[in-house]
């Protein structure tokens, strides 16, 4: 069974995030509770990431 992820708009700001800064700053993500945060966050780590 796949699991749906929904498109956050937050995945485009770590796009730019990444293509910006290149590793040189750290990306925080703030938020409420139980918003999809981690989910999020490791969705873009195993998509844009060999090693995850």
């Amino acid at each position: 069974m796949k699991k749906h992820i929904f498109k956050r708009k937050i995945y485009s700001k770590m796009l730019e995030w990444k293509r910006d800064r290149n590793g040189a700053t750290a990306l925080l993500i703030k938020g409420a509770r139980r918003v999809g945060k981690s989910t999020v966050a490791a969705e873009f780590a195993k998509k844009e990431y060999r090693s995850f």
